[in-house]
C-alpha cells in the first residue's frame, strides 16, 4: 500500500494507491462475480412530497449496483485495511479535521458498482443519516481494458479529477459534489467492468472493534482538544461571529458540540463513577455549555463542557465544570482542559472537580 496523499483542492481528499494486497483482491473479485446476477440498475435519491427519501432510476446514473453486508468477506477486508495501522496514522496526521475522526467512524456496509461502456454518474452529493465521509476503491480485473471512469470532485466553483486507477482508494467529505465520467470498456465481458466499492462512513464505533468493547453506540473520539475543530465551534459562542463562517464551518462547529462533546460527556460522567441522569443540553451565555444532570454519591449535580468564544485561542477554550446545589446556592468548580487531553487525563480532572469546593454564584 502506498503512502496516503492528502490534497486540499477543490476540497480536502485523500488518495491511496495499491490499497488492497493481491491476495485480498482475489477474494474480492470472486465475491463480486458471485453477485453479478443480483446487480440492479443504480438508483438516485430524492425527497418525496412527504419528506421521505425515494429512490428511482434516472439518466443521471447509468451503472449497476448491489449492496453487501456482514458477513461479506469483501466488507471484512475493506474494514481491516481501512483501519490498519498505516491508515490510522495517516488519518491522525491529516490536516483536515474531518479525516481525524475516521478512527471512530464505522463502515456498516459497502455498495459495489459496475460500469460498462457508456455508463456514468452525473454530479451528486452523498446523503444519509449520519453520513460524513465517502470512501471509494476503484477496481478492474483487467485495468488495461478500461478507459474513463474518472472521479471528478467539485467545490466552490473549482473542479479536480482523480484518474481511474485499479486499486486506488479516494476518501472525501460526502457533501462534496462528485461525478464519474463516461466509461469505455474494450470488452463485452461483464467480468471486465470498471468497478468501485463505495462506503459511506458514519460516526460511531467501527463494527469489528465494537464487539471487543462495551456496547456503546457512540464511543467518544477524544478529539476534545483538537484545535482546528474547536476553532470553528468557538464562533458559535458569539452569534455575530457566525456571519463570517461558511456552511461547512457551521456544520463542523455544530458537529463538535452535538456529537463529539455530547458523546464524550456521557462517557466521562459514567467513567468518573457518577450516575448519568440527562438529558444532554446546550446552554448559551457568555460561554457555550454542553451539560447534563447527574448524581454523585446520591447528590444531584450538573456536569458539562464549557466552550469559550474567539476571544481566546483554541488551546484555552475548552474546560470541564461541575455545578452543585440549586438557585442562589449553586457552587461552580471549573478546570481548563489541557491541549491534547486524553481519556485518562480528562476523567482524572472530572474526579477532582467532583470533590473540589467551588465558587458560590
Amino acid at each position: 500500500m502506498a503512502m496516503p496523499i492528502e490534497r486540499d483542492r477543490p476540497r480536502a481528499h485523500l488518495v491511496v494507491d495499491d490499497f488492497f494486497p493481491p491476495a485480498a483482491l482475489e477474494v474480492i473479485f470472486r465475491e463480486v462475480r458471485s453477485l453479478e446476477r443480483k446487480m440492479k440498475p443504480g438508483l438516485v435519491r430524492d425527497v418525496g412530497h412527504d419528506g421521505q427519501s425515494v429512490f428511482f432510476e434516472n439518466e443521471r446514473r447509468k451503472n449497476k449496483a448491489v449492496w453487501i453486508h456482514d458477513p461479506s468477506k469483501t466488507l471484512r477486508l475493506f474494514r481491516d485495511r481501512f483501519w490498519s495501522p498505516p491508515m490510522l496514522e495517516a488519518f491522525a496526521n491529516a490536516r483536515e479535521p474531518l479525516f481525524q475522526i475516521i478512527p471512530n467512524c464505522r463502515a456498516p456496509h459497502l455498495q459495489v458498482s459496475a460500469y460498462m461502456t457508456g455508463d456514468h454518474y452525473d454530479f451528486h452529493e452523498d446523503e444519509g443519516a449520519g453520513v460524513n465521509l465517502t470512501a471509494i476503491v476503484f477496481l478492474a480485473s483487467r485495468p488495461e481494458k478500461v478507459r474513463g471512469g474518472d472521479l471528478v470532485l467539485a467545490y466552490g466553483g473549482e473542479e479536480t479529477t482523480v484518474r481511474f486507477r485499479h486499486n486506488r482508494l479516494v476518501v472525501f467529505p460526502s457533501k462534496t459534489l462528485h461525478r464519474v465520467t463516461r466509461v469505455r470498456v474494450d470488452s463485452k465481458d461483464v467480468h471486465d467492468a470498471r468497478l468501485s466499492l463505495q462506503c459511506w462512513l458514519t460516526y460511531g464505533e467501527e463494527p469489528r472493534r465494537a464487539k471487543a468493547r462495551a456496547p456503546e453506540a457512540d464511543r467518544p473520539t477524544f478529539l476534545l482538544s483538537e484545535e482546528p475543530i474547536i476553532a470553528v465551534a468557538q464562533a458559535l459562542v458569539d452569534s455575530s461571529a457566525t456571519a463570517d463562517q461558511s456552511p461547512e464551518e457551521l456544520y463542523w462547529g455544530a458537529f463538535y458540540l452535538s456529537r463529539i462533546l455530547s458523546s464524550n460527556l456521557r462517557f466521562l460522567v459514567e467513567a468518573a463513577g457518577c450516575e448519568f441522569v440527562g438529558p444532554i443540553r446546550i446552554r448559551r451565555g457568555e460561554t457555550l455549555d454542553v451539560l447534563a444532570r447527574a448524581r454523585h454519591d446520591g447528590s444531584p449535580l450538573t456536569i458539562g463542557f464549557q466552550l469559550r468564544g474567539p476571544e481566546v485561542g483554541p488551546s484555552e477554550a475548552l474546560g470541564l465544570f461541575v455545578e452543585k446545589g440549586r438557585g442562589r446556592s449553586v457552587s461552580l468548580a471549573r478546570k481548563q482542559l489541557p491541549a491534547g487531553a486524553d481519556e485518562e487525563t480528562t476523567v482524572a480532572i472530572l474526579r477532582r472537580l467532583l470533590v473540589a469546593k467551588g465558587t458560590t454564584a
